[in-house]
């Protein structure tokens, strides 16, 4: 059975609903389009993958994505054999270079057809399992205060620990923000705040030293993706960690990074990066380098989550909360029928075969 050869590719674009608007720095949005990848193998093993980026943040749409398959490297994957990821992945990037978040779904499926193959979890392909439970994380997007204050604690009382707040508005909207909700849920709750891009290096050293009277876990990408000298400079002037997120979006980014020491922590996403295998790397660089990781959500609903759930629950070095299942509470509906247990603001790594995820097949009809 490993010799998995891939004999088709199909590319489904779905746009779901929001619940409500989602807001950060750098966009707002109702719907979210998501790229659904199913790749068959000439045993008629399947394999799911995921990804749901936004233009202002990674370049790439579920268009964009399903373009890029269809063209590009849907004919450089035919015939190969699916356990062969490392060949796979140069052949995508022969094929094309960058439109990471389109080699993810490939990537994440695979494992899954790799899992389902030989009848073993995800996670075994990864390393094995290093934990079974996985500490979530919540995201507050940008809305009133309010509206930020009601949301933050309605999540605590759901069992979630940590809290990661959108910011980047203006520096006394953030101030008033970070004030209110810290009062209202009392000093002990971590809170993470995430900027993406909304500040430059000097006005955001001002930003976060005022704020940072109000105890932060760590600030989330304070500058622009570019400016790797503006974050090492935020870094080096402010007393919490600088985690870098848009500033790692594939497997050389995370070079510079270290080599610069611009942050402490990297928010690796697996659908941004280019799926697990990549994430995997990128994970042993931190590790190697003695920083950290958490894994972060594109709003991806249960196929990429579900991959996100298999890479943190390998990787030691990703120890800090995550907000991978962020997608799926933020949507009307999801693409798969099983639900994840989740117990006291954890999630539990499922030891089904693959991805451990039933997809609804309709959604390719």
């Amino acid at each position: 059975m490993n010799k998995s050869i891939i004999k088709d590719v199909e590319v489904k674009v779905i746009e779901l609903p929001l619940k409500k608007q989602w807001k950060i720095a750098l966009y707002a949005a109702k719907t979210r389009g998501h790229a659904v990848v199913k790749i068959i193998t000439n045993h008629g093993v399947i394999g799911y993958g995921e990804a749901s980026p936004s233009p202002a943040f990674m370049g790439e749409t579920a268009d964009t994505i399903k373009l890029v398959i269809d063209k590009y490297l849907k004919p450089a994957l035919i015939g190969l054999n699916a356990f062969d990821v490392d060949l796979i992945h140069e052949r995508m990037n022969l094929a094309i270079y960058g439109n990471y978040a389109a080699k993810s779904t490939i990537d994440i499926a695979l494992y899954d057809i790799m899992g389902k193959a030989l009848g073993v979890p995800a996670y075994k392909l990864l390393g094995g399992k290093y934990r079974s439970e996985i500490e979530l994380s919540w995201v507050v997007g940008m809305q009133d205060l309010e509206g930020s204050i009601q949301e933050a604690k309605e999540k605590l009382a759901q069992g979630y620990k940590t809290l990661k707040v959108k910011v980047g508005n203006t520096p006394q909207i953030d101030y008033n923000l970070v004030k209110g909700i810290r009062e209202a849920v009392g000093k002990d709750v971590p809170i993470r705040l995430d900027a993406n891009q909304g500040y430059d290096y000097k006005t955001a050293v001002e930003v976060f030293r005022r704020i940072e009277e109000f105890g932060l876990e760590s600030i989330e990408q304070p500058v622009r993706r570019w400016d790797i000298e503006g974050m090492k400079y935020v870094k080096e002037h402010l007393k919490t960690p600088i985690m870098a997120d848009e500033s790692v979006s594939s497997l050389h980014d995370v070079y510079r990074i270290i080599k610069e020491r611009a942050a402490d922590i990297v928010n690796i996403k697996v659908g941004k990066v280019g799926g697990l295998t990549i994430a995997k790397k990128i994970a042993d660089a931190l590790e190697i380098s003695g920083l950290t990781g958490t894994a972060g959500s594109n709003l991806e609903v249960g196929i990429g989550s579900a991959a996100s759930i298999h890479f943190v629950a390998s990787s030691k070095t990703v120890n800090m909360p995550n907000d991978l299942l962020l997608g799926g509470p933020l949507h009307e509906y999801d693409l798969i029928k099983n639900q994840f247990e989740i117990n006291d603001g954890k999630v539990i790594c499922s030891d089904k075969p693959g991805l451990g995820i039933e997809v609804d097949e309709s959604i390719f009809k």
